[in-house]
């Protein structure tokens, strides 16, 4: 396709795909020992678990029918360049409201999601009068990467930006989760004459302190990473129940659930080889994380192996990789991002459960705040898990606040 070009997409994995995978559940081999073994589940994915759901894999679950539901969202790819970076194809959902003088809203996920986060609230945003583009991450899914090392989350920002002016939206808003809402902040802060509001539902979080409860009690123990960086009076504050809720949930997941990403930060291309190989072992991989960071959200078989074979036909690598070339540049910004302020309208969805919930006055900050909605329940994928929840707090900052 010529450099510009914005060329339909339909997701259609080859038979012989679908066919190896098969073979591969069914030749799968399950750690030994393990049945009976005393563990809690927080030692990750039961034996019970994987059994149950491969067998569900091989013997029930229809890719065919899966895809034909994504699909039904209209896709398209076109060849994006930057700069030393060269050109790759960058896969994207866009769908067009009927809704008279309709705005533009670029929706951005993060990982393990994709594209299909968007598949419930779109719908709802449609009718309220917005033109929805949801992209797949750069190296996530069918969007391509670069061969060049150094390529960051502000690349992605520039990319999706010129995304936005290709599709003819000069101005627009932005949403984001996990990576996406670092992705979307980026923008935000790069593109302010463009990116007329921002609503996210998670911050990356990175600072170390020892924090004052309204009981009065402190606690040293309280090691929170926070980004942007907390006011510097944010030991001598005082939390509502709410916040310091948010604040344990982000010291649990510090604890107990980062594990997976020391391993795509330092090895990416070798974890690759494992996960892009065994489905088995990447959907122990993606359920792990899938179950653990929502609030006890009803998972079925069918959803988490939709989530997984999204990225596992593809290829998962890339997209670990976006770990090993950001993270330390989430905790220290590059000098093109500046000092890194958010000055127009921006809109927080704070959801109890998200790994990564800031204090309101953390992100008074650094932002112009003027949108902030508590919930008492929801996790990491809330525009997934509590669609209805979430695309009312979206729709209804987008009404109050971009004028």
């Amino acid at each position: 396709m010529a450099q510009t070009e914005v060329k339909s997409f339909k997701i259609n994995i080859p038979d012989t795909e679908i066919d190896l995978v098969r073979k591969k559940l069914e030749l799968a081999r399950f750690p030994k020992g393990l049945d009976e073994a005393e563990w809690a589940e927080d030692n990750g994915i039961t034996p019970q678990f994987m059994r149950g759901i491969v067998q569900f894999w091989i013997k029930e679950y229809d890719w065919r029918k899966e895809e034909a539901k994504i699909n039904e969202m209209p896709q398209f790819t076109t060849v994006m360049e930057l700069g030393d970076f060269g050109s790759f194809p960058v896969h994207f959902v866009h769908a067009r409201s009927k809704v008279e003088h309709a705005r533009p809203l670029i929706f951005l996920h993060g990982w393990p999601g994709s594209i299909i986060e968007v598949q419930k609230i779109l719908p709802d945003l449609l009718a309220a009068g917005y033109h929805v583009v949801a992209p797949s991450l750069i190296g996530f899914v069918f969007s391509g990467y670069t061969k060049k090392a150094g390529f960051d989350y502000g690349h992605q920002a520039e990319i999706f930006h010129n995304l936005m002016q290709r599709l003819g939206y000069e101005k627009y808003a932005v949403q984001g989760g996990d990576w996406g809402a670092i992705v979307a902040r980026a923008i935000a802060v790069q593109f302010p004459e463009n990116a007329q509001v921002l609503h996210t539902n998670v911050v990356s979080l990175a600072a170390s302190f020892s924090l004052k409860f309204e009981s009065g009690e402190r606690t040293d123990r309280y090691v929170v990473k926070a980004f942007p960086r907390p006011p510097e009076n944010a030991d001598e504050l005082t939390y509502s129940e709410f916040e310091q809720a948010g604040l344990k949930r982000g010291e649990w997941f510090r604890t107990n659930e980062t594990a997976y990403q020391q391993v795509q930060i330092t090895k990416p291309r070798t974890f690759g080889f494992a996960m892009h190989d065994s489905p088995v072992g990447f959907l122990a991989w993606m359920a792990d994380k899938l179950i653990s960071w929502t609030d006890n959200y009803p998972w079925t078989f069918t959803e988490l192996i939709t989530w997984t074979s999204l990225h596992y036909f593809p290829g998962p690598t890339t997209g670990f990789n976006m770990y090993r070339e950001n993270i330390k540049l989430v905790l220290e910004p590059p000098a093109r991002l500046g000092n890194s302020v958010v000055t127009i309208p921006f809109g927080f969805s704070a959801f109890a459960k998200e790994l990564l919930l800031p204090p309101r006055s953390w992100l008074e900050k650094d932002h112009n705040l003027v949108y902030w909605k508590e919930h008492a329940r929801g996790g990491h994928f809330a525009a997934y898990e509590l669609h209805h929840e979430f695309v009312d707090d979206l729709i209804e900052f987008l009404q109050k606040f971009w004028k």
